[in-house]
């Protein structure tokens, strides 16, 4: 049994749904609203250079001492990588893309398995569209 809720929420505005959840003893927390412009992009996406840990002098060891560009750490996480944190199957997957796409959001909850009837049927009197649990 799937335990992701999504739901397609025409304006984004979730308050009176996290009101709800919160009312039928539901955590907060596991909710997620994605947007079409949502990426979240790392603290820093690059080393600084050899300057930061040698002051400028080098160590003689192959690669901190070399003014190339840094190697990359951290990853800007697209909307596709959000998307598949959902557990949407590639059958689906166009179909929140289009509606992102469209100025709609998604909203998700990861639920458990005592959990999950009742935030589909939250997320349904809230008037989400295209209720589903992967």
């Amino acid at each position: 049994m799937g335990l992701v809720v999504t739901g397609i929420s025409q304006d984004g505005d979730i308050k009176a749904l996290e009101a709800a959840l919160k009312d039928a003893g539901l955590k907060l927390d596991p909710i997620q609203l994605i947007s079409g412009d949502d990426s979240t992009e790392g603290v820093a996406r690059r080393q600084i250079g050899t300057g930061l840990i040698t002051g400028g002098q080098g160590t003689g060891v192959p690669g901190i001492n070399s003014d190339g560009p840094g190697l990359q750490y951290f990853r800007t996480e697209s909307l596709s990588d959000r998307l598949g944190d959902l557990e949407i199957p590639d059958t689906e997957m166009e179909n929140y893309v289009e509606a992102l796409q469209a100025g709609r959001s998604i909203v998700a909850y990861f639920a458990h398995e005592d959990t999950v009837a009742k935030v589909e049927e939250l997320f349904r009197a809230g008037g989400l569209a295209k209720v589903k649990t992967f």
